[in-house]
């Protein structure tokens, strides 16, 4: 505590306080350039995101086979027998299906139950044995468990891998197998189980059925064939059978062009955003004397234009848009001679001031897929991308999907190289990689901001002692003058 003017009757803390504003400018300077520095880190921070979402889900997403290929199954025939659903891995064709018999799980259930007992009866009323074995799996039983709790742990058992029913009205008691077929069989054991009468368990049977002629059998009632997942779900009498005819599913093709056009307008559309905003460059950083006399909402109104256009015709911004809108409109190489463009499928790019924005003519890319259903594979899904994702250029033959998701890893590799930002996580609080070029910025300038708070406590405590020896002085003073006017006097 500071015992300052009682001397002087100056105010020295105002005094110094209003020294030392002239002394903190630089620092206020550092701690300006230290803030901008972190609002253009999270500008590239929210870019990456977008860019991840975009790579690594869209992107991959929509080129999975079912995507480009995309394939639906329409069943004729008789009703209620089978249902179907093609996989991208299927091939367009029939399958003449005739089903004879259904695949079963192997059971068991109380010939004569225990009678009339809750659920809620402990098992240790009806046995002293403290486990079931189940399928070859011990099931463990302690003193507390009821019927009700030991049905739960069998149900729960993933080894035993049975469903079991308990009927409290008749004490009845049932296992069946939750896989099916011939080769999953049922066993049991134990005092417990044999207090509840089980017959000797059924066998469980194969699914028996003819495909285009050729006879088959399955162990379960659903299975895929040819990349079409089936369910079987009655059988058919003698003579009939139902007909599975694998058809491209050109709605959904399209639906799916649809989807990726939307995706990269929203992207584009965010990096011209940031790459065009406007940089107010009278509006700095806040320091903390001028939030003082500011209101909350002047701070965020302040705050807002300080921060815009952080990433200002920024290079690793510029070039990826540049890189995007030449993939998009370059054409695909298909081999042979043959290639193709997007343009030739209805995509178009629209006036120039948009800015690259793609347009989708759907009549037009039916017509493409009419006379090659394969056209949209060829022209947005070959090529692969490696799994490291960075350093990549994209090749003529690459289709869409994979130069974009090449540009965007990139991208994503020189803005952590830069700022630090992740290449892989999509989080806007994910960590700063401590290495980049803006983080070893943002150490330096924290060292400089330390060792001028460090240079400035010093100076601080220069002023008080100088006007401490001032007031030493006056006082000095004020005593010899005393003394000399009660001498005079």
């Amino acid at each position: 505590m500071r015992l300052t003017g009682l001397a002087s009757g100056m105010d020295v803390d105002s005094m110094v306080a209003k020294l030392m504003k002239a002394q903190r400018a630089p620092l206020d300077k550092l701690n300006q350039q230290k803030q901008l520095v972190e609002w253009k880190r999270e500008g590239y921070r929210e870019v990456g995101s977008k860019l991840i979402t975009f790579s690594n889900t869209t992107l991959m997403d929509l080129s999975l086979s079912s995507s480009t290929q995309a394939k639906k199954a329409e069943v004729s025939g008789t009703a209620g027998v089978l249902s179907a659903a093609a996989t991208g891995a299927a091939s367009t064709g029939t399958l003449d299906i005739s089903v004879q018999k259904l695949a079963t799980a192997a059971s068991t259930a109380s010939a004569t139950g225990i009678g009339n007992k809750p659920g809620s009866t402990l098992i240790s009323t009806l046995s002293s044995e403290t486990k079931i074995t189940i399928n070859k799996v011990d099931i463990p039983i302690d003193s507390t468990d009821t019927i009700d709790s030991m049905i739960a742990k069998i149900n729960n058992s993933k080894e035993a891998g049975v469903t079991a029913v308990y009927d409290p009205a008749s004490g009845k008691l049932s296992l069946t197998n939750k896989s099916t077929g011939a080769d999953a069989q049922l066993s049991f054991g134990g005092d417990i189980l044999s207090k509840f009468n089980l017959a000797a368990p059924t066998s469980g049977q194969d699914a028996q059925l003819t495909v285009n002629g050729i006879s088959m059998q399955q162990a379960s009632n659903r299975f895929t064939l040819n990349g079409v997942e089936i369910n079987l779900t009655g059988t058919h009498s003698a003579g009939q059978s139902s007909k599975i005819n694998i058809v491209q599913d050109t709605d959904k093709i399209v639906e799916n062009v649809k989807q990726f056009v939307t995706a990269y307008n929203e992207v584009l559309s965010s990096l011209n955003s940031k790459s065009d905003e406007e940089r107010y460059l009278k509006y700095q950083p806040l320091t903390e004397e001028q939030k003082k006399d500011m209101s909350e909402d002047e701070i965020k109104l302040w705050e807002e234009k300080a921060k815009s256009g952080m990433l200002k015709n920024d290079s690793i911004l510029r070039q990826s848009l540049t890189d995007m809108r030449t993939a998009i409109m370059g054409d695909i190489d298909l081999g042979n001679g043959k290639k193709i463009n997007l343009a030739d499928l209805g995509i178009t790019t629209g006036t120039w001031n948009e800015k690259g924005k793609l347009y989708l003519n759907e009549d037009k890319l039916k017509q493409a897929l009419a006379a090659d259903p394969e056209v949209v594979s060829k022209a947005f899904g070959s090529g692969s991308i490696a799994s490291s994702g960075s350093g990549q250029t994209y090749e003529p033959t690459d289709g869409i999907y994979t130069r974009l998701r090449k540009i965007s890893q990139s991208s994503l590799e020189s803005m952590a190289q830069k700022a630090g930002t992740s290449k892989t996580n999509s989080d806007l609080n994910a960590s700063f990689i401590a290495n980049s070029l803006m983080g070893v910025e943002l150490r330096d300038l924290d060292n400089r901001i330390s060792n001028m708070n460090s240079l400035l406590t010093r100076k601080e405590t220069q002023y008080y002692k100088q006007f401490s020896a001032m007031e030493v002085a006056m006082n000095k003073y004020n005593s010899i003058s005393g003394s000399l006017s009660s001498f005079m006097s």
